[in-house]
């Protein structure tokens, strides 16, 4: 089967979630035997080429604009080497659109993976004329739609109703990246973690500042990088900090594992989320987890009690996330479930060869 995925960043290294699942799924799909290419623009750099050889899938660069890929190069290949099904992740990219209404032409299926995008908070009128206009043909047309979350065909049947094609849910990949032996091991230590970008709405980061505010003997570490966007809110946000609220460079490898591992609690407040990858890190790491109840990740957290899950008013957040670093059984408990689900839902092999199911569902081979 030949298949292309469209929606990653030129290089592997870049840090964003869709982009790392895009290169796992092509890495893990070519050892599963497939025909795999990434589609990118600009021209892949040195780690995207390294990891295609070893790997053994292809990379196509196909120089595009905002709009729309490069007519004069991507005709000929959907003529003479067209995919058996092309999977598109992420939404709003109008080239994307683009090349859906191409595919249809050629009559090669596609996959959309919205991947948690479907979101109005932010833009929203320009993102509802958008939609109405591009996005939602693009829905229609699809063969299948993936979820990260089952509260996500919400958003989904919203937006385009009486779809008809099949719609999955397949989380995201997240290949572990520790020692053999790294455990989270309980540590009394009243420690609390989040790892992300600092865009203060998206993230919560200020629910979490006032969090804090409520829970004086309980540190609150911070590791992320700043959001332009975000800079001026964060800055005032920073001038008002309470004692126990620590703000840190990002970290990497180890020294993110042994952060991780030290604290009571990973905790993610952000105001939407489609996925949290962090969240994803710390299970595999056994570490136990506070989400607020806003993100979508939060009902499977609830349903299969994998950890605490909160509401985003402060103070009701504070009294569940002190109960729960005051009880060390619970945190035992919620480390042993969490690190099993990561093992059993976020492997790369078994995400990988979930996706060729479905691309065998839907491809005319």
């Amino acid at each position: 089967m030949k298949i292309w995925h469209v929606g990653s960043s030129f290089s592997p290294q870049k840090v964003c979630g869709v982009n790392n699942s895009v290169w796992l799924l092509a890495q893990y799909q070519a050892q599963l035997g497939c025909d795999v290419a990434v589609v990118v623009d600009p021209a892949p750099d040195d780690a995207a080429r390294e990891l295609a050889e070893k790997s053994g899938f292809e990379i196509i660069h196909l120089p595009s604009n905002r709009w729309q890929y490069d007519r004069s190069v991507l005709d000929p290949i959907l003529r003479d080497r067209p995919p058996h099904v092309v999977h598109m992740h992420s939404v709003f990219i109008p080239k994307q659109a683009a090349l859906a209404r191409q595919l249809v032409r050629h009559n090669i299926p596609y996959i959309v993976s919205p991947r948690g995008g479907l979101d109005f908070r932010r833009s929203r009128l320009q993102k509802l004329v958008y939609s109405t206009l591009i996005e939602k043909p693009r829905f229609r047309a699809a063969a299948a739609i993936t979820l990260l979350m089952p509260k996500e065909e919400e958003a989904v049947r919203a937006f385009v109703p009486g779809y008809d094609q099949p719609v999955r849910c397949l989380l995201n990949p997240i290949e572990p990246n520790h020692r053999e032996g790294d455990r989270w091991s309980n540590p009394q230590t009243k420690r609390v973690v989040f790892l992300g970008r600092f865009d203060v709405v998206h993230k919560g980061i200020d629910i979490l500042v006032a969090i804090a505010r409520h829970l004086e003997d309980v540190e609150f570490h911070l590791y992320g990088s700043k959001e332009p966007k975000s800079q001026q809110v964060l800055e005032e946000l920073q001038r008002n900090l309470p004692p126990n609220v620590y703000f840190h460079e990002p970290v990497f490898g180890d020294a993110k594992n042994e952060v991780l591992t030290s604290a009571s609690l990973y905790i993610q407040a952000s105001r939407w989320e489609g996925f949290g990858r962090s969240i994803a890190e710390a299970m595999y790491l056994g570490v136990p987890c506070a989400v607020s109840n806003t993100i979508n990740f939060a009902e499977m957290f609830r349903d299969k009690d994998l950890g605490v899950v909160f509401p985003p008013e402060p103070k009701a957040a504070a009294e569940l996330i002190s109960k729960a670093i005051e009880n060390p059984d619970r945190l035992e408990d919620w480390s042993e479930r969490g690190r099993e689900f990561a093992l059993a839902h976020f492997q790369p092999q078994a995400v990988a060869a979930g996706f060729l199911r479905l691309y065998e569902e839907v491809a005319r081979v």
